[in-house]
């Protein structure tokens, strides 16, 4: 009998010729950002200030040159992966979660509800550490709300964030497993 954790693994996510971590790490400093609460009418209250350091990002390489690449654990679960962040700091071992705007943010590794992802291959069938044959795999992820991810804005950010999208907007990683069989 197998358990979680003989399904489960470390590996990194690249974009071709981008940078993929938190905005933090990306810009190698908090990311202050003005929440602009209006829906296109007359907004008299003050402009909120967000911090989206712990948001998932994507940036050119041409813009920030080339960053260490974030290491996640893919823990398998009877839903699909919830995936930690397995990176030394300040975040390491949070869950990814959606926000508010459905954006991808490091939260506590005690998340009641987390987030599962279901890995995808190029023809759309699901992948799981007993398909995954090769170290390096095209995959997509899809959220247990049938959203994808992909590259998104958020209101009042000059970033670019990871988060759920249509699928005609949806993101192809390359996944490079660094260690299979691994307990959290």
């Amino acid at each position: 009998m197998t358990n979680d954790s003989q399904h489960s693994f470390i590996a990194t996510l690249h974009i071709p010729n981008h940078n993929l971590h938190l905005l933090g790490a990306l810009h190698g400093q908090s990311v202050i950002v003005t929440d602009l609460l209006g829906s296109g009418g007359v907004f008299s209250g003050k402009p909120q200030l967000r911090d989206d350091s712990a948001a998932l990002g994507i940036q050119a390489h041409a813009t920030g040159g080339i960053k260490a690449t974030l290491k996640l654990y893919f823990r398998h679960t009877a839903k699909g992966y919830e995936i930690h962040i397995k990176h030394p700091g300040q975040y390491d071992r949070h869950r990814l979660a959606m926000n508010h705007m459905d954006i991808l943010y490091a939260r506590s590794p005690t998340l009641k509800h987390p987030l599962a992802f279901t890995l995808l291959d190029q023809n759309n069938r699901t992948v799981t550490e007993r398909n995954l044959s090769e170290p390096h795999t095209l995959i997509t992820l899809k959220t247990h709300n049938n959203k994808y991810i992909g590259v998104r804005k958020a209101k009042g950010s000059p970033h670019y964030y990871l988060g759920e999208t249509a699928e005609h907007k949806k993101m192809v990683f390359l996944l490079n497993i660094i260690e299979r069989n691994v307990s959290y």
